[in-house]
């Protein structure tokens, strides 16, 4: 920049892509976020089909399993629909 001439769209520096947070409040808003998931009529209010899911928070345990078995368990659990939008969405 100086010699010749200026650069084109130069970096801003006045952006802020990462924000500080205190960590108390980090796990404080990681422990609501998961006690919200646990709410049924909540989850229903984002748009999420829950009435075929045996029960609610639907917890897997897996380990080490592929992509393609988990997908699979989740059809089989009644997840399908939830599955389908999110793939639309994309």
């Amino acid at each position: 920049m100086c010699r010749k001439a200026r650069m084109f769209a130069p970096l801003k520096i006045w952006r802020k892509w990462h924000q500080k947070c205190n960590v108390t409040q980090r796990r404080h808003a990681v422990a609501s976020a998961l006690a919200a998931s646990a709410c049924t009529p909540l989850v229903m209010a984002r748009g999420h089909k829950v009435e075929s899911v045996p029960e609610f928070p639907l917890v897997i345990e897996t380990k080490g399993s592929t992509t393609k078995s988990l997908l699979s368990t989740l059809v089989k659990l009644g997840a399908g629909d939830d599955l389908a939008k999110v793939r639309k969405s994309k």
